[in-house]
């Protein structure tokens, strides 16, 4: 998921690093997400600040680094996409897929199927597809069937984009 070669310098500032993926350059905020996740679970805390507290392009670039932080923010992304709005959810969900972790199958079913939005709902079955794990892809064809052929291409718009 992250380059062989990024490293991180000792007494890298975290917090310079997130200030960077927030501002919104382009190259820099991926350079720092690339750091970001090098670092570790030290950039889980303020990143997650990001995701729950911050605009709708801030959200997405926290998740973008949060995936690059790997297994340690799997937690952290459930407990968000948990407690979280639908413009916190889809960021967090998308994350979880990226990171691979099944730990989030039962709960990305669980947000499926009481979620009331569409998109939101197509983004986790996109999720649980893309993880891989036999519940989880049932869970999604299930929900699948029951929603229709729009909700279908959401799916697939979800799969394919992410």
């Amino acid at each position: 998921m992250m380059p062989e070669d990024v490293q991180v310098q000792p007494g890298t500032d975290v917090a310079q690093l997130v200030q960077r993926v927030q501002d919104g350059a382009i190259y820099g905020g991926f350079a720092a997400m690339h750091s970001l996740g090098a670092v570790g679970e030290p950039a889980i805390g303020p990143l997650m600040d990001l995701l729950t507290g911050a605009d709708h392009n801030v959200r997405w670039r926290s998740a973008m680094a949060l995936a690059r932080v790997g297994t340690p923010s799997v937690d952290p992304l459930i407990d968000a996409a948990a407690a979280g709005n639908e413009t916190i959810k889809n960021p967090a969900i998308w994350a979880l897929a990226e990171i691979g972790d099944t730990r989030a199958v039962g709960p990305l079913i669980a947000f499926m199927r009481e979620e009331p939005s569409d998109c939101c709902r197509a983004m986790t079955a996109a999720a649980l597809i893309k993880l891989g794990a036999f519940t989880g892809v049932a869970a999604a064809y299930e929900e699948c069937e029951r929603s229709g052929e729009e909700f279908r291409g959401l799916v697939r718009e979800a799969y394919w984009g992410t």
